[in-house]
């Protein structure tokens, strides 16, 4: 039989199409014919787009392109066509045969699979009327040919009928001036590359890289969902946005700025984390417009006309002092505020201190409006004692301060979600998840003996770049420069029984591009990541944060909640 293209009838084939296909594929002694069914052509020379019942190669004949109909009836009168019982029974058969020969030939040429001389011929199938209806000869005219048209008794003998009406059209243009047919050229190797033109098999399977674009292309799709929340409240004049990790927060606050920008409004977004106003800045530089993006202790130097902070600035400086010297400045030059929007991320790490309240509202121009997003339980450097609701202490001074929760998870996977509120000991807040179900996701502890801590991260890292790149996973740790990472990097630890892994490490940490970086909690609460690791999880670690009377379980909450779809704590073996 003759290679099917496709190998069965296509779903959806009409009866008259199924009746020539299995014609075609009865066929037993013309095993080099090649018969692709159902040939689209969206690269039509005539509209945008059409169909090729059949195109049936024949090696040392050439190439014939058909069109199946099983019409109830046929009138054909003054040229025009009329097949009764089809879909649109005034529309030429064959000048859709033409159009799609026309346009399979050109397409060809261009590939460079034929050389222009190879015999393209037509035929009219129509499956449903025997050729007994019209006696000795069928009929034609100055369109077409006798031999162009095929009938019901045709489908016995498939094979006769195709190499029948490609032996007419080439003895009939053979005496023609300007039509040069060589169906010699049309050889078994040429009909090999016509079906790689046509019919190109390829075979791809979506891997992680592909799966996790498709993710935050959800994840952006769903966030711009949220900007629902800003049409609700659009006519307060302040408004808190109350929400846990993953809500959607900063994405509403940055929208506010760039919607204000696009009314040339005045406004300030700022926050009080140096790389959560890296993200902010990063995520608003979409429009040129009066626009101020920092953090708040970066605004407060600007206001105060100071070049830098001071080089052993403690967090007196940060807290108290240098408020104090942004206020008198702003008394004394208010012009360096008047903001007509002043729009704040993280803000549970301002609203605990009155003075830095003070100069938000004194970078506030009379008639400005206000937003803030914040969530309670991140304040996680600020002892248990001192930790103040947000909204609260924010509305004895606003009265007219409006609470907006959002509670949708559209940022972790929801198996991330799950696991990680099982490690921590409580709920995160969502209400419901964005992101479905089937996410790939998680989170886990693992144990590190002594000795092997290096170890343990090299093989965790390594284990994760296989599922993303090293510049997805972050390492968080409850300290800073005396983290495992941060030791490994200075050379400051040493395993002896693992120094590949050590040196592997060394190698690939920190903030150049291709590498994971680290650094700790409180540094880095602001960024988010595909995967993220936590190390240095035991004794030690809760026994400084009870010493600073911090919440051990809002730390892990917050590294917990950096990752989108993994995440990875490793503990001192005997601590889980």
């Amino acid at each position: 039989m003759p290679r099917m293209i496709p190998s069965t009838a296509r779903a959806g084939a009409n009866w008259s199409e199924r009746r020539l296909f299995d014609a075609f594929a009865g066929m037993m002694d013309r095993t080099d014919w090649v018969v692709f069914h159902s040939l689209v052509v969206r690269q039509h020379v005539d509209k945008l787009m059409g169909e090729a019942d059949f195109v049936v190669a024949v090696p040392g004949r050439g190439i014939l392109v058909i069109e199946a109909k099983a019409p109830k009836s046929i009138d054909y009168r003054d040229g025009v066509w009329t097949l009764d019982g089809t879909p649109h029974p005034h529309k030429s058969p064959l000048e859709q045969v033409d159009g799609a020969s026309r346009s399979i030939r050109s397409y060809l040429l261009r590939q460079g699979v034929i050389d222009g001389d190879e015999p393209f011929a037509r035929l009219l199938w129509f499956t449903s009327i025997g050729r007994h209806q019209f006696g000795d000869r069928a009929p034609s005219d100055l369109s077409f040919f006798e031999w162009e048209l095929a009938w019901a008794d045709d489908l016995a003998h498939p094979a006769a009928i195709v190499e029948k009406v490609l032996d007419e059209h080439i003895g009939w243009h053979s005496g023609a001036d300007h039509v040069d047919h060589d169906p010699a050229g049309v050889t078994a190797e040429k009909v090999e590359r016509l079906i790689g033109a046509l019919a190109r098999d390829f075979s791809v399977e979506a891997d992680e890289r592909d799966a996790r674009r498709e993710a935050d292309r959800r994840e952006a799709a769903l966030l711009a969902e949220q900007r629902f929340a800003l049409e609700l409240v659009a006519d307060n004049r302040a408004v808190y946005f109350d929400g846990p990790a993953g809500s959607g927060k900063s994405h509403l606050v940055a929208q506010a700025a760039i919607d204000a920008i696009k009314r040339g409004e005045k406004t300030l977004l700022t926050c009080w984390n140096v790389v959560m106003a890296d993200r902010l800045r990063a995520t608003t530089r979409v429009l040129p417009g009066p626009l101020a993006v920092g953090d708040l202790g970066s605004v407060m130097l600007r206001v105060a006309g100071l070049a830098e902070h001071p080089a052993d600035a403690s967090n007196d400086w940060f807290q108290r002092d240098l408020p104090t010297k942004a206020l008198q400045a702003l008394a004394g030059h208010p012009e360096r505020g008047g903001y007509r929007n002043v729009i704040v991320d993280e803000f549970q790490d301002i609203a605990g201190n009155p003075l830095l309240l003070d100069v938000l509202a004194a970078l506030a121009a009379p008639d400005a409006r206000l937003m803030f997003a914040g969530d309670e339980r991140q304040q996680i450097m600020r002892p248990m004692a001192e930790r103040v609701d947000p909204f609260e202490v924010t509305k004895a001074r606003m009265p007219d301060l409006v609470r907006a929760r959002i509670r949708r998870n559209c940022r972790q996977a929801p198996a991330l979600v799950a696991k990680a509120e099982l490690i921590v000991g409580r709920p995160f807040g969502h209400t419901s998840h964005r992101l479905p179900s089937t996410t790939p996701g998680g989170a886990e502890r693992i144990a590190a003996s002594a000795g092997s801590e290096a170890a343990t991260l090299a093989g965790v890292v390594k284990l994760l770049a296989q599922q993303y790149s090293l510049s997805d996973v972050v390492i968080l740790s409850p300290w800073g420069s005396r983290s495992l990472a941060a030791r490994i990097v200075a050379g400051e630890l040493d395993e002896p029984a693992h120094a590949d892994d050590v040196r592997w490490l060394r190698a690939n940490l920190g903030d150049a591009a291709g590498r994971a970086r680290f650094g700790s909690i409180s540094k880095l609460k602001g960024i988010e990541a595909d995967a993220v690791i936590i190390t240095d999880v035991g004794p030690d670690a809760r026994e400084w944060a009870q010493k600073h009377e911090l919440d051990w379980d809002d730390l892990l909450y917050v590294a917990l909640s950096r990752a989108k779809y993994q995440a990875v704590v490793i503990e001192q073996a005997g601590q889980q």
